[in-house]
């Protein structure tokens, strides 16, 4: 079936080498699918390189194994609208009969952990 984000299904592709790889990129080609599947095991006869997700490596020789429930991620999704900015940054104050003391703004997080150090 045609490749999308949200299928759960890792596709696995091949390319020649750094030229095929350019061409790809530029538009001219396409990489050779191998196989898309929700559980695959891959067994590699000698020192392969390989790239996931942007990541490059030699992979050494041996079974690669990818399970299902490591193609799951939990995404981040952008807020429609202007994000209200709170101020987090700590400041300096004098306390009094004591030397400075750093304090967190009130409306942080942490703030209510432990005010002055």
């Amino acid at each position: 079936s045609k490749p999308n984000h949200w299928d759960g299904m890792l596709e696995v592709v091949g390319v020649t080498g750094v030229v095929h790889l350019g061409q790809i990129q530029s538009g001219l080609r396409s990489a050779m699918r191998i196989a898309q599947g929700g559980h695959i095991k891959i067994h590699l006869n000698c020192e392969t390189p390989v790239q996931v997700d942007g990541e490059p490596w030699v992979q050494s020789a041996g079974d690669v194994v990818v399970l299902k429930s490591a193609l799951k991620a939990t995404m981040l999704k952008k807020l429609k609208g202007k994000m209200k900015r709170r101020n987090t940054e700590p400041f300096m104050v004098q306390g009094p009969g004591s030397g400075p003391q750093l304090v967190l703004p009130p409306e942080s997080d942490i703030s209510n952990h432990n005010n002055a150090f």
